[in-house]
């Protein structure tokens, strides 16, 4: 997914309501003037839909982020080419535990110059429940669907991920997850990945993540990547500075899936990575 489920750090405050009519201005704009939805006009209706409900966010459980970061990072490779992504998240849990929501982001797959109709967003829908083991341990079920709103490499890339999460207070969580069909290529990936955290500070906290990807039947490689940084938190708003790496751990080169997709990602090298998020 663009993002995982963050617990709420944020509250929404008034000082904004000129920025969300900016955005909601600028979403309305692009649509009614496009014949065809276009990729800022779907992002930002998402962005104006999460700053236009954030008012409301007291009367459910619901939640939205707003984040632009210089790379959009995933499992040892880059989703952006190494750009800037704009990214939105909005979900709504219920008491009982069950949630669902969805997440956005502008995508680059190096594709233009090669294939037309080449995607450039990413939506992620996804449902789940979540569960108390007792007051230090939970875990989650859930289930995202990928989708694109174009081609990948001159094909359709649709695919299903299902997630098995534990965590441990907020400190410490694994999660383990499958696909089927991954980039619906017809072959299978796991991916199993932990995340730690700690606060220094109110304001503060460290945090680092390890992962391991194994792709090697759809994207030729299997993926080892790291991460680890820091990241301030004041209100609503977050900044997130984090140092990420990954290196190849498998290859299979002579797969026919490898062979027919056309994208083999190129293993993301050492890099900084910076994120701002504004949220409620």
């Amino acid at each position: 997914m663009p993002q995982e489920r963050f617990p709420t750090l944020f509250q929404p405050l008034h000082l904004i309501s000129a920025f969300k009519f900016k955005i909601y201005h600028w979403a309305s704009q692009i649509l009614v003037t496009a014949q065809k939805p276009s990729l800022k006009g779907i992002i930002l209706s998402f962005m104006a839909t999460c700053l236009i409900i954030s008012p409301f966010s007291t009367i459910a459980d619901l939640h939205g982020t707003l984040t632009t970061t210089s790379n959009y990072v995933y499992r040892g490779y880059s989703k952006s080419y190494d750009k800037f992504a704009l990214q939105a998240n909005l979900d709504y849990e219920s008491e009982a535990g069950g949630y669902i929501g969805a997440s956005a982001s502008t995508v680059d797959f190096d594709d233009k110059e090669d294939f037309d109709n080449t995607s450039q967003v990413e939506i992620t829908p996804y449902l789940g429940w979540t569960y108390g083991l007792s007051d230090d341990w939970r875990f989650d079920l859930r289930y995202t669907r990928y989708l694109y709103d174009a081609n990948i490499f001159g094909k359709k890339s649709d695919f299903n991920e299902y997630y098995l999460l534990i965590h441990y207070r907020d400190l410490l969580s694994a999660n383990i997850s499958f696909s089927e069909d991954y980039y619906n290529r017809g072959k299978s990936a796991q991916n199993y990945e932990l995340t730690g955290r700690y606060p220094l500070t109110d304001y503060l906290q460290v945090s680092s993540g390890v992962g391991y990807s194994q792709t090697k039947k759809t994207l030729e490689h299997d993926y080892l990547y790291w991460n680890a940084g820091l990241i301030f938190s004041y209100k609503f708003a977050s900044l997130d500075f984090r140092y990420v790496d990954a290196t190849e751990i498998a290859t299979n080169q002579g797969s026919p899936s490898g062979g027919q997709f056309a994208y083999v990602p190129e293993v993301l090298k050492s890099y900084f990575v910076f994120t701002i998020s504004l949220g409620f």
